[in-house]
């Protein structure tokens, strides 16, 4: 850096470390079935109307919405929606799509159900139409080097208008002459109407035509182009008139306009301010046509060329030809054809992929594209503008299907980033699935250890609590320290598309749990236990079992799965926050919950450290401005156990840790231990009896 002689002031980042900033907590992951949606693309949601608007809401054969609603309903905030699909060739999701056919009757566009360029499959599009409709954004008549024009006889001085006569005018070869009508306003004095007054009064009454006057007193009408310009029957340009009062007599052969000639590989139009070079243009004088590619436009003259050449351009009736781009309009509706079912409307679409409105590219946009539908161009070979889809009345889409996934489906694949894996690249905590197979609960409970920072919410199947197989169920996946927990009965809620006066249905309690989770830690902490009176189910209108104080005991201690629990005065609540760990470290969910919150925090706080010197400064800034602040913040809240700092936490960053043969390789060590706090799960209240206090020699 140069300086300036005299005072210089720098601003640098001085020897503070930065603060440790708390990471993301409570953040839900849903791996599940959705009625549609991008299979195997996380979609990061902040309520359920975005979900429905981008899921497609509830559905009959899936649960997934349910447990969505659940999570932000009982205060969940933000959740990523991973939807899952079955992949088979014959039974599994297939988009519903249709193949447009052009004027020759040639496959020339397909569309899918698709959402911005993706495909998005399923029996959700089976309830979409689509129609077509012929369109132009750009229309023309042939320019005229010079305009129509008419001149009279020379008039006197002035002229007798006092009958009134009527000026007949045939504009630009229109069908019918139109009348111009005088009166009496026009004049000072109708029988010594000036020349000046009435020329002002036929400029008056039209713009079809302008009247002027020549030197020698003779009223001139000349065509203006109004009635002929954009107007696809074509340009007239002719103007008549037969008035003896106002000079105009005998007009059998009245004065035309003339016209730039249509050659083979191009011509002169009117207006070129809405073509663009690559446009297909239709030539058409409303006998014969012919379709055209725009090679260069020069917008100064009006000079246009074209490809391929125009057959025997002579037989064009250059007064009558129009050039319009030749385009189409696409509207998609949903759910029936009136107006209020359309949702998307798609103009002035092309089927040249060097246009910028090519059809393709414009609804297959990652950012503006069709949210309900994508395209392929099936590159017919009827020619440029030929290829435009044929109109088509509102027609519904051909059927697709959903498909039911397999465990392996939700279980995805590490390499593909499918399945549980699409999570890999987001900052999730709290991971979910709408099924409870054996092998996707081992699964998901291995990507969370994987992960460390990641927990899996998980609940019995329906009916095993009931049954007596819940403990059972929970036994198969504990182990000395899992990153997961599960809960128990399913719970019965109101469903917004069941059938009958009061429809309700049962679902496993997952979704509502983690809203609790982000509830409970939002308001206390991420180390408060998220279990109690506090940890109620919003929503939750029933369990599907009653546990009593032994069964859930068992289940608890045994089982470890988490009972959800009606309790009077407090409602239906969740009555244990057991992980599946077996080892009393781990055995609690606030404490796992804390553990990863530490962790991803410190992994995000210390990244400034990457290629710093590695010496006893950087320790000792790691240690003293960033971790033990970081810490003594949890302690003060009351993360950790009883005790004073000292006693609770400990953070060893020197060169004990840090020897040399260490710091050579270019390793940087950081050791944090803490006691977390621990929930009162077991409250036992002692009440006995005493012998009185009285003596006798009190009496």
């Amino acid at each position: 850096m140069a300086f300036n002689v005299g005072l210089n002031v720098v601003e640098v980042d001085g020897a503070g470390a930065p603060a440790i900033v708390g990471a993301a907590v409570s953040v839900g992951a849903f791996n599940i079935t959705t009625r549609r949606g991008v299979p195997n693309r996380p979609t990061r949601i902040t309520s359920f109307q975005q979900f429905a608007d981008q899921f497609g809401g509830f559905f009959a054969a899936g649960l997934g919405p349910y447990l969505v609603k659940g999570f932000f309903d009982n205060g969940g905030m933000t959740a990523y929606i991973n939807r899952v699909v079955s992949s088979d060739a014959t039974t599994g999701a297939a988009p519903a799509s249709i193949t447009l056919q052009d004027g020759g009757n040639k496959d020339t566009l397909t569309l899918k159900t698709g959402f911005r360029g993706t495909a998005d499959p399923g029996a959700w599009g089976n309830d979409l139409f689509v129609k077509i409709d012929p369109s132009w954004s750009a229309a023309s008549r042939i320019l005229e080097t010079a305009a129509a024009t008419i001149q009279g006889t020379p008039l006197n001085a002035t002229t007798d208008m006092s009958a009134f006569p009527k000026l007949s005018v045939r504009v630009d070869e229109e069908a019918a002459a139109t009348d111009i009508s005088f009166q009496a306003s026009d004049f000072a004095d109708p029988k010594k109407a000036t020349s000046a007054e009435i020329r002002d009064a036929i400029n008056r009454r039209t713009n079809k035509l302008v009247a002027s006057l020549t030197n020698d007193n003779r009223l001139v009408l000349t065509s203006t182009g109004q009635v002929a310009s954009l107007q696809k029957k074509g340009t007239r340009i002719q103007v008549t008139a037969d008035n003896a009062t106002l000079g105009f007599s005998n007009m059998a052969n009245p004065t035309r306009g003339t016209l730039s000639v249509i050659v083979a590989g191009g011509t002169s139009l009117a207006n070129t301010s809405d073509f663009e070079v690559g446009d297909v243009v239709l030539i058409d004088d409303t006998s014969r046509k012919a379709t055209v590619k725009l090679t260069r436009i020069n917008p100064l003259t009006g000079a246009v060329e074209w490809t391929p050449n125009v057959a025997t351009p002579n037989t064009f009736n250059a007064a009558l030809t129009t050039a319009t781009n030749q385009e189409f309009k696409l509207t998609v509706a949903q759910g029936g054809t009136e107006d209020a079912n359309v949702v998307e409307t798609w103009d002035h679409l092309a089927m040249e992929a060097d246009l910028p409105n090519y059809a393709p590219s414009v609804l297959n946009d990652t950012l503006r594209g069709s949210r309900y539908l994508m395209a392929t161009d099936e590159h017919s070979t009827s020619g440029p503008g030929a290829d435009i889809p044929k109109t088509l009345a509102f027609t519904r889409l051909n059927p697709g299907r959903d498909g039911t996934p397999t465990p392996n489906e939700f279980i995805g694949d590490s390499a593909k980033h499918t399945g549980l894996y699409a999570f890999d690249a987001y900052d999730v905590q709290l991971l979910c699935c709408e099924r409870t197979d054996a092998a996707i609960l081992n699964a998901a409970l291995g990507y969370c250890a994987q992960r460390g920072d990641c927990m899996f919410v998980g609940s019995v199947p329906e009916g095993f609590t009931a049954g007596g197989q819940a403990v059972a169920y929970g036994q198969a996946f504990q182990g000395k320290k899992v990153y997961g927990a599960l809960y128990a009965p399913w719970i019965k809620i109101f469903d917004p598309i069941g059938v009958g006066a009061n429809p309700l249905k049962w679902i496993p309690p997952t979704g509502h749990v983690m809203g609790v989770y982000a509830r409970v830690e939002t308001a206390r902490g991420i180390w408060k236990a998220p279990a109690g009176d506090e940890a109620n189910l919003i929503g939750a209108l029933d369990v599907e079992y009653r546990l009593s104080d032994a069964e859930h005991t068992d289940l608890v201690k045994n089982g470890s799965v988490n009972g959800v629990r009606v309790v009077p005065g407090a409602g239906i609540i969740v009555d244990a926050s057991r992980t599946l760990s077996t080892d009393t470290r781990w055995l609690y969910v606030n404490v796992r919950l804390l553990f990863n919150y530490v962790k991803s925090s410190l992994k995000q706080g210390v990244r400034w450290v990457r290629q710093e010197p590695n010496r006893d400064t950087l320790w000792n800034a790691v240690k003293f401005n960033s971790v033990v602040p970081f810490l003594m913040g949890l302690w003060r809240q009351g993360a950790f156990g009883t005790g004073t700092p000292e006693q609770v936490f400990t953070v060893i960053c020197d060169a004990s840790n840090n020897p040399p043969e260490e710091v050579d390789k270019g390793n940087f060590k950081l050791e944090v231990y803490f006691y977390p706090s621990k929930p009162a799960e077991t409250i036992i209240i002692i009440v006995g009896q005493q012998p009185s206090g009285a003596t006798t020699s009190e009496a």
